[in-house]
Protein backbone atom coordinates (compact mmCIF):
# COMPACT_ATOMS: atom_id res chain seq x y z
CA UNK A 1 0.00 0.00 0.00
CA UNK A 2 1.36 3.36 -1.01
CA UNK A 3 1.37 6.08 1.59
CA UNK A 4 3.47 8.95 2.90
CA UNK A 5 4.72 8.93 6.48
CA UNK A 6 4.95 12.11 8.51
CA UNK A 7 8.30 11.11 9.97
CA UNK A 8 9.87 10.10 6.63
CA UNK A 9 13.39 8.74 6.96
CA UNK A 10 13.36 9.31 10.75
CA UNK A 11 11.24 6.25 11.47
CA UNK A 12 14.27 4.11 12.30
CA UNK A 13 16.54 6.85 13.61
CA UNK A 14 17.32 5.24 16.96
CA UNK A 15 18.40 2.00 15.31
CA UNK A 16 21.03 3.92 13.31
CA UNK A 17 22.88 5.24 16.37
CA UNK A 18 26.52 4.18 16.87
CA UNK A 19 26.63 0.87 18.67
CA UNK A 20 30.12 0.91 20.14
CA UNK A 21 32.40 -2.03 19.44
CA UNK A 22 31.72 -4.48 16.66
CA UNK A 23 29.34 -7.29 17.53
CA UNK A 24 30.98 -10.51 18.67
CA UNK A 25 31.15 -13.40 16.25
CA UNK A 26 30.45 -17.06 16.86
CA UNK A 27 33.17 -18.10 14.44
CA UNK A 28 35.19 -17.14 11.38
CA UNK A 29 32.57 -18.22 8.85
CA UNK A 30 30.24 -15.41 7.69
CA UNK A 31 27.40 -17.94 7.91
CA UNK A 32 27.43 -17.83 11.72
CA UNK A 33 28.03 -14.13 12.39
CA UNK A 34 25.58 -12.34 14.65
CA UNK A 35 23.03 -10.41 12.65
CA UNK A 36 23.45 -12.47 9.47
CA UNK A 37 19.98 -13.56 8.33
CA UNK A 38 18.42 -15.14 5.27
CA UNK A 39 17.81 -11.67 3.83
CA UNK A 40 21.31 -10.18 4.13
CA UNK A 41 23.44 -13.32 3.79
CA UNK A 42 25.98 -13.23 0.96
CA UNK A 43 25.69 -15.93 -1.69
CA UNK A 44 28.98 -15.92 -3.62
CA UNK A 45 27.65 -18.23 -6.35
CA UNK A 46 24.57 -16.11 -7.07
CA UNK A 47 25.24 -12.52 -5.99
CA UNK A 48 25.72 -10.09 -8.92
CA UNK A 49 29.29 -8.79 -9.07
CA UNK A 50 28.51 -5.30 -10.29
CA UNK A 51 30.84 -3.25 -12.50
CA UNK A 52 34.03 -1.70 -11.10
CA UNK A 53 34.57 1.85 -12.36
CA UNK A 54 37.80 3.03 -10.76
CA UNK A 55 36.99 3.74 -7.13
CA UNK A 56 33.27 3.12 -7.68
CA UNK A 57 31.01 0.11 -8.11
CA UNK A 58 27.90 0.15 -10.34
CA UNK A 59 25.04 -2.20 -9.43
CA UNK A 60 21.60 -2.45 -10.94
CA UNK A 61 18.97 -4.54 -12.61
CA UNK A 62 15.72 -4.62 -14.54
CA UNK A 63 12.72 -6.92 -14.16
CA UNK A 64 9.39 -7.30 -15.90
CA UNK A 65 6.43 -9.63 -16.10
CA UNK A 66 2.64 -10.02 -16.11
CA UNK A 67 0.19 -9.95 -13.24
CA UNK A 68 -3.50 -10.09 -12.37
CA UNK A 69 -5.57 -8.02 -9.92
CA UNK A 70 -8.95 -9.46 -8.86
CA UNK A 71 -10.41 -6.25 -7.38
CA UNK A 72 -8.97 -3.07 -8.84
CA UNK A 73 -11.07 -0.59 -6.84
CA UNK A 74 -11.34 -2.46 -3.52
CA UNK A 75 -15.11 -3.07 -3.65
CA UNK A 76 -17.45 -5.73 -2.35
CA UNK A 77 -19.85 -5.39 -5.29
CA UNK A 78 -19.39 -4.07 -8.83
CA UNK A 79 -16.00 -5.80 -8.71
CA UNK A 80 -13.64 -5.12 -11.64
CA UNK A 81 -10.59 -7.29 -12.35
CA UNK A 82 -7.84 -6.91 -14.93
CA UNK A 83 -4.41 -8.12 -15.95
CA UNK A 84 -1.36 -5.89 -16.11
CA UNK A 85 2.30 -5.69 -17.07
CA UNK A 86 4.82 -4.38 -14.57
CA UNK A 87 8.43 -3.27 -15.03
CA UNK A 88 10.99 -2.30 -12.40
CA UNK A 89 14.57 -1.10 -12.57
CA UNK A 90 17.33 0.24 -10.34
CA UNK A 91 20.86 1.63 -10.64
CA UNK A 92 23.29 2.36 -7.81
CA UNK A 93 26.76 3.90 -8.17
CA UNK A 94 28.71 4.08 -4.92
CA UNK A 95 32.31 4.80 -3.96
CA UNK A 96 34.66 2.16 -2.51
CA UNK A 97 36.86 4.61 -0.60
CA UNK A 98 38.35 3.78 2.79
CA UNK A 99 37.21 7.14 4.19
CA UNK A 100 34.26 9.28 3.16
CA UNK A 101 31.67 8.12 0.62
CA UNK A 102 29.51 9.42 -2.22
CA UNK A 103 26.90 7.78 -4.36
CA UNK A 104 23.90 8.20 -6.62
CA UNK A 105 20.97 5.88 -7.25
CA UNK A 106 17.73 5.66 -9.22
CA UNK A 107 14.69 3.38 -9.00
CA UNK A 108 11.62 2.92 -11.17
CA UNK A 109 8.40 0.88 -10.99
CA UNK A 110 5.69 1.06 -13.67
CA UNK A 111 2.39 -0.74 -14.20
CA UNK A 112 0.09 -0.78 -17.24
CA UNK A 113 -3.35 -2.40 -17.02
CA UNK A 114 -4.67 -4.17 -20.10
CA UNK A 115 -8.22 -2.71 -19.98
CA UNK A 116 -8.28 -0.09 -17.19
CA UNK A 117 -5.59 2.27 -18.45
CA UNK A 118 -6.75 5.08 -16.13
CA UNK A 119 -5.21 3.07 -13.27
CA UNK A 120 -1.71 2.99 -14.81
CA UNK A 121 1.05 4.44 -12.65
CA UNK A 122 4.72 5.31 -13.00
CA UNK A 123 6.76 5.65 -9.80
CA UNK A 124 10.42 6.62 -9.75
CA UNK A 125 13.01 8.28 -7.58
CA UNK A 126 16.54 9.57 -8.07
CA UNK A 127 19.07 11.07 -5.71
CA UNK A 128 22.48 10.94 -4.13
CA UNK A 129 24.41 11.26 -0.90
CA UNK A 130 27.78 12.36 0.43
CA UNK A 131 29.40 11.40 3.73
CA UNK A 132 32.41 13.09 5.32
CA UNK A 133 34.22 11.06 8.00
CA UNK A 134 35.92 13.28 10.57
CA UNK A 135 37.09 10.17 12.45
CA UNK A 136 36.12 6.54 12.93
CA UNK A 137 33.37 7.68 15.33
CA UNK A 138 32.23 10.99 13.82
CA UNK A 139 30.63 11.61 10.43
CA UNK A 140 28.36 14.05 8.59
CA UNK A 141 25.94 12.75 5.96
CA UNK A 142 24.00 14.80 3.40
CA UNK A 143 21.32 13.36 1.11
CA UNK A 144 18.93 14.56 -1.59
CA UNK A 145 16.21 12.56 -3.36
CA UNK A 146 13.33 13.34 -5.71
CA UNK A 147 10.32 11.01 -5.69
CA UNK A 148 7.43 10.48 -8.07
CA UNK A 149 4.86 8.24 -6.36
CA UNK A 150 1.13 7.68 -5.88
CA UNK A 151 -1.63 6.61 -3.49
CA UNK A 152 -3.53 3.48 -4.57
CA UNK A 153 -7.27 3.51 -5.31
CA UNK A 154 -8.01 0.74 -2.78
CA UNK A 155 -6.51 2.79 0.07
CA UNK A 156 -9.27 3.79 2.52
CA UNK A 157 -7.99 7.36 2.54
CA UNK A 158 -8.42 7.57 -1.25
CA UNK A 159 -11.76 5.73 -1.28
CA UNK A 160 -13.21 8.16 1.26
CA UNK A 161 -12.66 11.04 -1.19
CA UNK A 162 -14.58 9.31 -4.00
CA UNK A 163 -11.48 9.19 -6.22
CA UNK A 164 -11.30 6.12 -8.48
CA UNK A 165 -7.80 6.46 -9.92
CA UNK A 166 -4.29 6.70 -8.46
CA UNK A 167 -3.42 9.99 -6.76
CA UNK A 168 0.04 10.98 -8.00
CA UNK A 169 2.45 13.30 -6.22
CA UNK A 170 6.05 14.55 -6.44
CA UNK A 171 8.33 14.91 -3.45
CA UNK A 172 11.76 16.41 -2.82
CA UNK A 173 13.70 15.48 0.29
CA UNK A 174 16.88 17.01 1.70
CA UNK A 175 18.41 15.66 4.90
CA UNK A 176 21.56 16.27 6.93
CA UNK A 177 22.66 13.81 9.63
CA UNK A 178 25.58 14.03 12.03
CA UNK A 179 26.65 11.34 14.48
CA UNK A 180 29.49 10.84 16.93
CA UNK A 181 30.46 8.64 19.86
CA UNK A 182 32.16 9.30 23.19
CA UNK A 183 33.22 5.94 24.54
CA UNK A 184 29.88 4.24 25.35
CA UNK A 185 27.71 7.26 24.53
CA UNK A 186 26.51 7.74 20.97
CA UNK A 187 24.84 10.93 19.73
CA UNK A 188 22.98 11.69 16.51
CA UNK A 189 21.22 14.77 15.11
CA UNK A 190 19.16 15.02 11.93
CA UNK A 191 17.30 17.68 9.99
CA UNK A 192 14.93 16.93 7.09
CA UNK A 193 13.08 19.20 4.68
CA UNK A 194 10.53 17.49 2.42
CA UNK A 195 7.87 18.66 -0.01
CA UNK A 196 4.71 16.84 -1.15
CA UNK A 197 3.23 18.27 -4.37
CA UNK A 198 0.07 16.49 -5.53
CA UNK A 199 -0.82 16.41 -9.20
CA UNK A 200 -3.50 18.89 -10.26
CA UNK A 201 -6.75 17.08 -11.00
CA UNK A 202 -10.26 18.40 -10.37
CA UNK A 203 -12.49 15.74 -8.83
CA UNK A 204 -16.28 15.97 -8.68
CA UNK A 205 -17.04 19.43 -10.08
CA UNK A 206 -20.77 18.57 -9.91
CA UNK A 207 -22.70 16.96 -7.05
CA UNK A 208 -23.18 13.72 -9.00
CA UNK A 209 -22.71 10.81 -6.58
CA UNK A 210 -20.55 7.78 -7.29
CA UNK A 211 -22.14 4.38 -6.61
CA UNK A 212 -19.89 2.37 -4.29
CA UNK A 213 -21.19 -1.02 -3.11
CA UNK A 214 -24.81 0.07 -3.09
CA UNK A 215 -24.48 3.43 -1.33
CA UNK A 216 -23.62 6.93 -2.45
CA UNK A 217 -20.12 8.27 -1.92
CA UNK A 218 -20.04 12.01 -2.71
CA UNK A 219 -17.34 13.23 -5.02
CA UNK A 220 -16.28 16.28 -3.03
CA UNK A 221 -15.38 18.86 -5.63
CA UNK A 222 -11.75 19.83 -5.19
CA UNK A 223 -8.42 19.91 -6.92
CA UNK A 224 -6.16 17.17 -5.56
CA UNK A 225 -3.30 19.70 -5.61
CA UNK A 226 -4.90 21.21 -2.47
CA UNK A 227 -3.19 18.44 -0.45
CA UNK A 228 0.31 19.77 -1.18
CA UNK A 229 2.40 20.65 1.84
CA UNK A 230 6.00 21.16 3.02
CA UNK A 231 7.41 19.72 6.21
CA UNK A 232 10.51 20.30 8.33
CA UNK A 233 11.64 17.64 10.82
CA UNK A 234 14.35 17.83 13.45
CA UNK A 235 15.56 15.04 15.74
CA UNK A 236 18.09 14.42 18.48
CA UNK A 237 18.96 10.92 19.64
CA UNK A 238 21.32 9.18 22.03
CA UNK A 239 22.40 5.63 22.83
CA UNK A 240 24.37 4.18 25.71
CA UNK A 241 26.16 0.86 25.16
CA UNK A 242 25.82 -1.49 28.12
CA UNK A 243 27.78 -4.09 26.14
CA UNK A 244 28.52 -4.73 22.46
CA UNK A 245 25.16 -4.92 20.70
CA UNK A 246 23.20 -3.94 23.83
CA UNK A 247 22.13 -0.31 23.98
CA UNK A 248 19.71 1.98 25.78
CA UNK A 249 18.26 4.54 23.37
CA UNK A 250 16.28 7.78 23.43
CA UNK A 251 15.09 10.19 20.72
CA UNK A 252 13.16 13.48 20.55
CA UNK A 253 11.60 14.73 17.31
CA UNK A 254 9.68 17.81 16.22
CA UNK A 255 7.84 18.40 12.95
CA UNK A 256 6.32 21.48 11.33
CA UNK A 257 3.82 21.10 8.44
CA UNK A 258 2.73 23.98 6.18
CA UNK A 259 0.13 23.58 3.43
CA UNK A 260 0.91 25.46 0.22
CA UNK A 261 -2.53 25.70 -1.44
CA UNK A 262 -4.85 28.70 -1.40
CA UNK A 263 -8.19 28.69 0.41
CA UNK A 264 -10.14 28.39 -2.87
CA UNK A 265 -8.45 25.05 -3.56
CA UNK A 266 -10.01 23.65 -0.38
CA UNK A 267 -13.58 24.87 -0.94
CA UNK A 268 -16.11 22.09 -1.49
CA UNK A 269 -17.46 23.29 -4.83
CA UNK A 270 -19.68 20.23 -5.29
CA UNK A 271 -21.85 21.10 -2.29
CA UNK A 272 -20.94 24.80 -1.96
CA UNK A 273 -20.12 24.29 1.71
CA UNK A 274 -17.46 25.61 4.02
CA UNK A 275 -15.72 23.84 6.90
CA UNK A 276 -12.77 24.38 9.18
CA UNK A 277 -10.72 22.16 6.85
CA UNK A 278 -11.33 24.42 3.82
CA UNK A 279 -8.81 26.97 5.07
CA UNK A 280 -5.30 25.58 4.44
CA UNK A 281 -3.91 27.66 7.30
CA UNK A 282 -6.10 25.69 9.70
CA UNK A 283 -4.47 22.45 8.57
CA UNK A 284 -0.93 23.59 9.40
CA UNK A 285 0.44 21.75 12.41
CA UNK A 286 3.31 21.31 14.83
CA UNK A 287 4.17 17.90 16.32
CA UNK A 288 6.52 16.73 19.02
CA UNK A 289 7.33 13.23 20.19
CA UNK A 290 9.72 11.59 22.62
CA UNK A 291 10.63 7.90 22.79
CA UNK A 292 12.92 5.80 24.97
CA UNK A 293 13.82 2.15 24.69
CA UNK A 294 16.61 -0.23 23.75
CA UNK A 295 18.38 -1.92 20.85
CA UNK A 296 19.42 -5.31 22.19
CA UNK A 297 21.13 -8.43 20.86
CA UNK A 298 20.24 -11.05 23.47
CA UNK A 299 22.16 -14.11 22.25
CA UNK A 300 22.60 -13.87 18.49
CA UNK A 301 19.34 -15.77 18.04
CA UNK A 302 16.99 -13.11 19.46
CA UNK A 303 17.44 -9.41 18.68
CA UNK A 304 14.99 -6.66 19.59
CA UNK A 305 14.55 -2.93 19.12
CA UNK A 306 11.92 -1.00 21.06
CA UNK A 307 11.02 2.65 21.37
CA UNK A 308 8.01 3.76 23.44
CA UNK A 309 6.82 7.30 24.04
CA UNK A 310 4.18 9.93 23.36
CA UNK A 311 3.29 12.04 20.33
CA UNK A 312 1.26 15.28 20.28
CA UNK A 313 0.09 17.36 17.30
CA UNK A 314 -1.35 20.87 17.53
CA UNK A 315 -3.09 22.57 14.60
CA UNK A 316 -2.96 26.23 13.71
CA UNK A 317 -6.74 26.37 13.28
CA UNK A 318 -9.65 25.30 15.51
CA UNK A 319 -9.03 21.58 14.97
CA UNK A 320 -8.89 19.17 17.87
CA UNK A 321 -5.27 18.22 18.77
CA UNK A 322 -4.18 14.69 17.88
CA UNK A 323 -2.10 12.74 20.36
CA UNK A 324 -1.38 9.23 21.49
CA UNK A 325 1.30 6.60 22.14
CA UNK A 326 4.30 6.53 19.81
CA UNK A 327 5.70 3.06 19.13
CA UNK A 328 8.63 1.80 17.03
CA UNK A 329 9.46 -1.85 17.65
CA UNK A 330 11.18 -4.72 15.89
CA UNK A 331 12.04 -8.30 16.85
CA UNK A 332 14.24 -10.76 14.93
CA UNK A 333 14.39 -14.48 15.68
CA UNK A 334 16.85 -16.73 13.83
CA UNK A 335 16.19 -20.32 14.97
CA UNK A 336 18.50 -21.69 12.25
CA UNK A 337 20.82 -20.35 9.58
CA UNK A 338 18.10 -21.10 7.01
CA UNK A 339 15.12 -19.42 8.71
CA UNK A 340 14.52 -15.90 10.02
CA UNK A 341 11.38 -14.53 11.67
CA UNK A 342 10.90 -10.75 11.91
CA UNK A 343 8.17 -8.84 13.78
CA UNK A 344 7.57 -5.09 13.49
CA UNK A 345 5.16 -2.64 15.12
CA UNK A 346 4.76 1.10 14.50
CA UNK A 347 2.24 3.76 15.47
CA UNK A 348 2.45 7.04 13.57
CA UNK A 349 0.49 10.15 12.60
CA UNK A 350 0.01 10.64 8.85
CA UNK A 351 -1.55 13.31 6.65
CA UNK A 352 -4.89 12.57 4.99
CA UNK A 353 -6.01 13.69 1.53
CA UNK A 354 -9.66 13.74 2.65
CA UNK A 355 -11.44 17.09 2.57
CA UNK A 356 -13.22 16.41 5.89
CA UNK A 357 -10.05 15.38 7.75
CA UNK A 358 -6.42 16.39 7.99
CA UNK A 359 -4.54 13.63 9.86
CA UNK A 360 -5.06 10.15 11.23
CA UNK A 361 -3.26 7.76 13.55
CA UNK A 362 -1.95 4.62 11.91
CA UNK A 363 -0.96 1.37 13.59
CA UNK A 364 0.88 -1.31 11.62
CA UNK A 365 1.93 -4.73 12.91
CA UNK A 366 3.72 -7.18 10.64
CA UNK A 367 5.29 -10.64 10.76
CA UNK A 368 7.73 -11.85 8.08
CA UNK A 369 9.13 -15.36 7.68
CA UNK A 370 12.18 -15.83 5.42
CA UNK A 371 13.38 -19.33 4.54
CA UNK A 372 16.25 -20.55 2.36
CA UNK A 373 14.69 -23.68 0.86
CA UNK A 374 17.72 -24.20 -1.37
CA UNK A 375 20.81 -22.09 -1.85
CA UNK A 376 19.16 -20.52 -4.88
CA UNK A 377 15.49 -20.80 -3.83
CA UNK A 378 14.34 -18.20 -1.29
CA UNK A 379 10.83 -18.16 0.19
CA UNK A 380 9.11 -15.37 2.09
CA UNK A 381 5.75 -15.07 3.83
CA UNK A 382 4.48 -11.75 5.19
CA UNK A 383 1.39 -10.82 7.22
CA UNK A 384 0.53 -7.15 7.85
CA UNK A 385 -2.24 -5.63 9.99
CA UNK A 386 -2.94 -1.99 9.08
CA UNK A 387 -5.38 0.17 11.09
CA UNK A 388 -6.30 3.83 10.53
CA UNK A 389 -8.10 5.96 13.13
CA UNK A 390 -9.69 9.29 12.17
CA UNK A 391 -11.03 11.75 14.76
CA UNK A 392 -12.99 14.13 12.53
CA UNK A 393 -15.08 12.40 11.38
CA UNK A 394 -14.73 9.56 13.91
CA UNK A 395 -14.00 6.65 11.56
CA UNK A 396 -11.75 3.60 11.46
CA UNK A 397 -10.55 1.11 8.85
CA UNK A 398 -8.56 -2.09 9.33
CA UNK A 399 -6.87 -4.14 6.59
CA UNK A 400 -5.05 -7.47 6.65
CA UNK A 401 -2.48 -8.18 3.93
CA UNK A 402 -0.92 -11.61 3.32
CA UNK A 403 1.91 -12.05 0.80
CA UNK A 404 3.86 -15.10 -0.41
CA UNK A 405 7.02 -14.61 -2.51
CA UNK A 406 9.40 -17.11 -4.11
CA UNK A 407 12.74 -16.17 -5.69
CA UNK A 408 14.55 -18.63 -7.93
CA UNK A 409 18.15 -17.53 -8.57
CA UNK A 410 19.17 -18.92 -11.97
CA UNK A 411 22.72 -17.53 -11.86
CA UNK A 412 24.51 -14.32 -10.88
CA UNK A 413 22.59 -12.23 -13.37
CA UNK A 414 19.14 -13.79 -13.75
CA UNK A 415 16.34 -14.75 -11.39
CA UNK A 416 12.59 -15.40 -11.42
CA UNK A 417 10.26 -13.80 -8.85
CA UNK A 418 6.72 -15.09 -8.27
CA UNK A 419 4.32 -13.61 -5.70
CA UNK A 420 0.76 -13.93 -4.46
CA UNK A 421 -0.92 -11.26 -2.35
CA UNK A 422 -4.24 -11.34 -0.53
CA UNK A 423 -5.81 -8.23 1.01
CA UNK A 424 -8.95 -8.16 3.14
CA UNK A 425 -10.73 -5.14 4.59
CA UNK A 426 -11.58 -6.45 8.06
CA UNK A 427 -13.76 -3.51 9.07
CA UNK A 428 -14.53 0.04 8.06
CA UNK A 429 -16.94 2.74 9.18
CA UNK A 430 -18.55 5.54 7.20
CA UNK A 431 -20.58 3.15 5.03
CA UNK A 432 -17.61 1.43 3.38
CA UNK A 433 -17.86 -2.35 3.23
CA UNK A 434 -15.27 -5.08 3.63
CA UNK A 435 -13.69 -6.53 0.48
CA UNK A 436 -11.22 -9.16 -0.71
CA UNK A 437 -8.43 -8.65 -3.24
CA UNK A 438 -6.04 -11.14 -4.86
CA UNK A 439 -2.86 -10.12 -6.67
CA UNK A 440 -0.70 -12.51 -8.72
CA UNK A 441 2.64 -11.61 -10.32
CA UNK A 442 5.59 -13.26 -12.10
CA UNK A 443 8.69 -11.30 -13.09
CA UNK A 444 12.02 -12.12 -14.72
CA UNK A 445 14.99 -10.11 -13.35
CA UNK A 446 18.39 -9.40 -14.91
CA UNK A 447 21.12 -7.80 -12.80
CA UNK A 448 24.69 -6.64 -13.38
Amino acid sequence: MKSFRSWGVLGLLVAALPLGEAQAQLGDSPEVQRGITVVNRQRPDYDPLGVRLGGFTLNGGIEAGPGWDSNLFGRRSNVVSDGFAEERGNLNLRSNWTNHAVGVSANSANRQYFSQSQLDWNDWDIGGFGRYDFSADTALLGQYRHYRSHLDVYSFDVQATGIVQPVAYDSDEISVTGNTRFNRLGLIAQGVYRTFDFEERVIGTTPTPLLQDGFNVPQNGFNTARNSFNTVIGALGASYALAPGRNITAVVRVQDIKYTSSGSDFQNTAFNSQSVFDNPQNRNSFTWEALAGFDYDFDGVWQARLGLGWRHREYQGPIRPLEGPAVEAGLTYAPTQLTTVRFRLTRTIEESIRQDSVSYQRTQAGLTLDHEYLRNVLLQGDVLYDRREYESPNQTASDMVFTLTARYLLNRNASVVASYGYRRRLEATGGFREFDRNLLQVRLRFAI
